[in-house]
């Protein structure tokens, strides 16, 4: 799981598709102890797929299984009985109607974070956006796997960028903090593949850009917080994330690197 993953494939790739998929995979979303243990959608469904080796003690009775009615996450589904689920393929029809009229989908998110998770009440445009992601993802030819690289947590900032300045047309501070908080959680993720002394200097940049992060979600005016951001990305692109690019080679998105640090 920490070096490969299922393929993506999306019937499209507009900004409330991106801004989705950013909010999938932040633990924030979800609140209580899901965001204390560092759970996002995306942990039970790896780029809207499943997640054959996820294992949560007292949540999965094997890999690949969740109870979702635990109270670990939420009192509120809790049911007091263990009874663990196969985590379902999003790519896959379900229970829940996808047709964008009937809003179903959007009915079932807002309970699944508010009731499942014990999270805050999603903000319309927070809705909408998962929505949408959900409803893009597709099986891929073959179903095969991939290796996770560098790019995909710098495609997913970007994909959180794209949720900010979405969230600023919008009007929504909350979903603006939502979508910043994506972009840290995606660099805490990099940082922790440059382990090592030698990388001190690019972890420090990291933290700073978290940090830099952080100060534009504290700006008052959405379209302030957007001119912000356009330029934190910018400053980004040019510097830590070039730098980085140059040596993941020598840090652990390397399989080889990553099994002899697992040891």
């Amino acid at each position: 799981m920490l070096s490969g993953q299922p393929a993506t494939c999306m019937a499209g790739d507009d900004d409330s598709i991106r801004s989705g998929r950013a909010l999938f995979a932040t633990p924030t979303l979800l609140g209580g102890q899901a965001a204390k243990a560092g759970l996002s959608c995306a942990s039970c469904h790896i780029n809207g797929r499943d997640n054959v080796h996820f294992l949560l003690a007292g949540v999965s009775a094997a890999p690949g299984t969740a109870d979702v009615t635990n109270s670990f996450f939420s009192a509120a589904r809790g049911n007091a009985r263990f009874d663990p689920v196969v985590i379902p393929d999003l790519a896959k029809p379900g229970k829940v109607s996808r047709d964008p009229g009937a809003r179903a989908l959007e009915i079932f998110i807002r309970n699944l974070i508010v009731e499942e998770f014990g999270g805050q009440e999603p903000t319309p445009a927070t809705l909408d956006t998962l929505a949408a992601y959900v409803r893009a993802i597709r099986p891929c030819p073959g179903e095969q796997r991939v290796v996770r690289r560098l790019n995909d947590q710098l495609a997913a900032i970007a994909d959180g960028a794209a949720a900010v300045r979405l969230m600023a047309g919008r009007g929504d501070p909350r979903g603006m903090r939502l979508a910043i908080a994506s972009m840290r959680h995606q660099l805490g993720l990099v940082a922790e593949r440059y382990a090592g002394p030698g990388f001190a200097r690019d972890r420090r940049a990291l933290l700073a850009a978290s940090r830099e992060l952080r100060a534009i979600g504290d700006i008052a005016v959405p379209g302030q917080a957007g001119l912000a951001l356009d330029r934190w990305k910018r400053g980004f692109d040019a510097g830590p994330a070039r730098r980085l690019r140059g040596a993941e080679a020598r840090s652990l998105y390397d399989g080889r690197r990553l099994d002899r640090a697992l040891r």
